[in-house]
């Protein structure tokens, strides 16, 4: 009860601290008499997001005679100036987009100042010479704190995964196994819509539809509004939404080659009060590859070896259902209620030839191991959230209440039966074991969020958040007896672990412009609050504060350059599996140990970038230099105890990454379209690994290149590839890997119809490889993943569920209609 108030008691100071801010004191107050002038914002109608070079004309109502006009800026505001008192009218136009106009426009010395406020622009498509120009949108666009990834560019991800677009993301790699990493480091946030996702990691963006997204937004340096966690930042995946009213939805079917179906659907309903959402997805994806993996270990004279070679297969399955509704109570306010519920069921299965023997020989052993696995998941979230506008443009309150649940079981099983030297099996078990682990998470989270604008270009927010965590994970571990054919618990293994986290935080932002400079600075407190319990040790406890202050900046220098300047502080707290302390046994060569000491690590980041457009805005290139620093470095390490391996993790090293990375995306021609990028950084680790200094450095870096080759009007092929080079680890290295897609898409009946053909991996170089050594080991590690896999995708969409003639600032690709949902 003493440590719940101090927290009330913590909270309520610090709430005081940040909301007592004036944000207004010291801005003078502007003087609207010194000069007549139009302002306004202009919106795209459908997604709501802010329309840069937007064109602006001012009319004399009398002869609609031209007066005076301008462009949007990247906020999509605009300001005319120099207009004399009378009657005027207004159009918005922008390439792509219906035309809107603001009739009776009076401008008289009592009031020379008329803000339009929002003037929202509609997608369309028109005819010029019977030929519909669509305009495209560039597949990657740079905002002051992210980059936005349009999905509807990435055609080779047609029927896939959030995974599948982002191997051709600037600042992300992907792994052939799926695994997403930014800027080298795989601890980041991923949200959905801006909300905490079920899921979490790589397993979250393996489980999102690439046809349900608008666009994903990489946050390499968060402000302080998002939470802290993920020493990279965020991805941020945003789903599609449709602003029209009626019935509009699309369905999605995908087949592929070697047991590879998935299929969704998204169906929207909208009327003027309400707005109804409804979708679905399943999938069935069997996924093929190789492994070998070779081992060294000494003791006194003789070295044993251990050699293991043999097919590593899986099988991804589940369903989800999603539902919504959204209310608008008024034009200035709106309700929302959406929940999702699923099943996801993950099956590995696959056959191994090993062989263990010593030099000088005393041992010579051949066998053959057989694993499988099965993890099914029932998970499910409800969401609700509320918004409200004041009468000024931007001045609104946010809040959210989310409630998560998760609940799996994951079965292992594995069996290693003696065989001869041509890997005959016996009918002798050298080992028979099973390991049962069982999780049930729960999440509840409260949020607020106040934003202010005090100016045209000053804005203030404020907020604050409860995230409450709990979690129950258990682990049954058994060795069959083959004497009397019965399973027997082992108790070294088996064990229940009860994980809690509270975390209480509020935060300020503050943001304002000087001619072209234009800043924000924030600052987020956090109490965390961590009790770990287990069957087998005595509970740990981690209570602390911490400060993240966050800044960013930008410069336009004009129309087509821009400098950009970020610092945030980031943590990357250990998850419940890091934190068991009992062991968890893998085979009868290698076991995994947790650590409930572990604390988190923080990271700071800083970054420097400059972006010049040209080519009428279409194109672009970019230099982003960064720096990272992260103390208290968690890091694996193994080590060798009576031949065998002991993975461990603990808070012992630094490491630092500074490096550049360069961005293009370039409309050759009218049909072709490049975007490339290439990164390379120094990575360098610090610190002692069991009384050995493990300073180590390594030159990283890794590019990627996606071409656009455009046939018609609705026909286009797509070609990427990606490389990553070497880096090094406490105990040894990664290897260089190298893979590529190709993709055609072609448009029938109207775009209603679209069927994507890709080939993923067509040279079958995807592989992955590493390296470790220590005192008394060496091992070696690699991994080939399916090549050639073919891929067919049909899209249908209903009514009008289609996103003809969008632009935004670029080239490239295909507007909204690669296909997908739009919950």
């Amino acid at each position: 009860m003493k440590q719940l108030l101090i927290q009330k008691v913590i909270i309520f100071k610090l709430l005081l601290l940040f909301l007592s801010v004036n944000p207004v004191t010291g801005i003078p107050p502007e003087d609207d008499s010194k000069s007549a002038r139009i302002t306004g914002t202009v919106l795209d109608e459908t997604s709501g997001s802010q329309m840069e070079f937007a064109n602006i004309a001012v009319y004399n109502k009398s002869d609609s005679a031209l007066v005076s006009g301008g462009i949007t800026n990247e906020k999509g505001y605009f300001e005319i100036t120099g207009v004399d008192y009378g009657e005027y009218y207004l159009e918005a136009n922008f390439i792509g987009f219906g035309k809107a106009s603001v009739q009776d426009i009076s401008i008289t010395s009592e009031e020379p100042v008329v803000d339009l406020g929002r003037i929202e622009l509609r997608p369309s498509t028109f005819e010029l010479g019977g030929v519909d120009v669509v305009a495209d949108k560039a597949q990657v666009e740079f905002k002051l704190d992210k980059k936005v990834v349009n999905v509807s560019q990435v055609i080779s991800a047609v029927g896939g995964t959030a995974v599948d677009v982002l191997e051709n993301t600037p600042s992300v790699q992907v792994d052939i196994e799926g695994n997403v990493s930014v800027r080298g480091s795989s601890n980041f946030t991923v949200l959905i819509d801006g909300r905490p996702s079920v899921l979490s990691g790589s397993e979250a963006l393996r489980q999102i539809p690439a046809s349900a997204l608008e666009n994903i937004e990489i946050i390499t340096n968060p402000s302080a509004k998002y939470e802290p966690d993920g020493m990279a930042g965020i991805i941020n995946l945003v789903t599609k939404k449709n602003s029209m009213n009626g019935l509009s939805g699309i369905v999605n079917a995908s087949v592929g080659t070697r047991d590879k179906y998935r299929g969704d659907f998204m169906l929207n309903y909208r009327t003027e009060k309400f707005n109804f959402l409804l979708g679905a997805d399943w999938r069935d994806e069997t996924r093929y590859g190789n492994m070998s993996s070779s081992r060294e270990t000494f003791s006194n004279d003789t070295t044993s070896f251990l050699l293991m070679d043999g097919s590593r297969n899986s099988n991804r399955g589940g369903n989800n259902l999603k539902a919504g509704i959204e209310w608008f109570a008024s034009k200035k306010t709106t309700f929302s209620l959406s929940g999702e519920t699923g099943k996801s069921k993950n099956r590995g299965f696959g056959n191994g030839e090993t062989r263990n023997y010593t030099e000088p020989e005393t041992e010579n052993i051949f066998s053959v191991t057989e694993e499988n696995s099965e993890r099914t998941s029932d998970f499910y979230s409800f969401n609700f959230n509320f918004q409200h506008n004041f009468n000024t443009e931007g001045h609104k309150i946010e809040g959210m209440v989310f409630y998560s649940g998760e609940e799996s079981d994951d079965l292992e099983e594995e069996s290693e039966i003696l065989t001869d030297s041509q890997f005959q099996k016996t009918d002798q078990f050298i080992e028979r074991v099973s390991a049962l682990e069982t999780e049930d998470e729960t999440e509840f989270r409260l949020k607020v969020d106040y934003t202010y604008p005090f100016s045209k270009t000053g804005r203030f927010e404020a907020g604050m958040l409860s995230r409450m965590d709990a979690e129950t994970e258990g682990l049954d571990f058994k060795v069959f007896d083959e004497e009397t054919g019965n399973w027997i618990v082992n108790d070294n293994y088996s064990n229940v672990t009860d994980f809690r986290r509270d975390i209480h935080a509020v935060y300020s932002t503050y943001s304002n412009a000087f001619g072209d400079f234009e800043y924000m600075a924030g600052l987020r407190g956090e109490l965390t609050i961590r009790e770990i319990k287990n069957t087998n040790s005595a509970s740990t406890e981690l209570n602390r504060f911490d400060l993240f202050p966050t800044i960013h900046t930008s410069y336009k220098l004009n129309e087509n350059n821009e400098l950009m300047a970020s610092y945030s502080r980031r943590i990357n707290r250990p998850s419940g599996r890091n934190l068991d302390p009992n062991p968890n046994y893998y085979n009868r060569y290698t076991i995994r140990i947790g650590n409930p000491a572990l604390e988190p690590e923080y990271t700071n980041s800083y970054e420097l970038g400059a972006l010049r457009r040209f080519g009428e805005g279409r194109s672009y290139i970019s230099l982003d230099a960064f720096h990272r620093v992260t103390s208290n470095k968690i890091e694996g390490y193994q080590t060798l105890e009576d031949e065998i391996f002991y993975l461990r993790s603990d808070n012992f090293s630094k490491d630092y990454s500074t490096g550049l990375e360069f961005t293009g995306n370039v409309n050759f021609t009218e049909w072709w379209l490049v975007n490339a990028s290439v990164s390379m950084y120094k990575y360098r680790i610090t610190g002692d690994l069991l009384g050995e200094n493990i300073d180590r450095e390594s030159t990283n870096w890794n590019g990627r290149m996606n071409t656009t080759l455009k046939f018609s009007e609705n026909s286009r092929m797509q070609i990427n590839g990606f490389f990553r080079g070497p880096s090094v680890s406490p105990q040894g290295e990664s290897k260089a890997m190298f893979f590529s897609n190709i993709s055609y898409r072609h448009d029938l009946f109207d775009k209603k119809l679209s069927a994507t053909l890709s080939v993923r991996d067509p040279l079958g170089t995807a592989k992955f490889e590493r390296e470790s050594y220590g005192e008394n080991f060496n091992s070696w590690f690699q991994w080939r993943r399916e090549p050639r896999v073919v891929m067919l995708t049909l899209s249908y969409r209903i009514n009008n569920f289609k996103s003809e003639g969008r632009q935004d600032n670029g080239g490239g690709g295909g507007g909204m209609d690669m296909g997908g949902g739009e919950f």
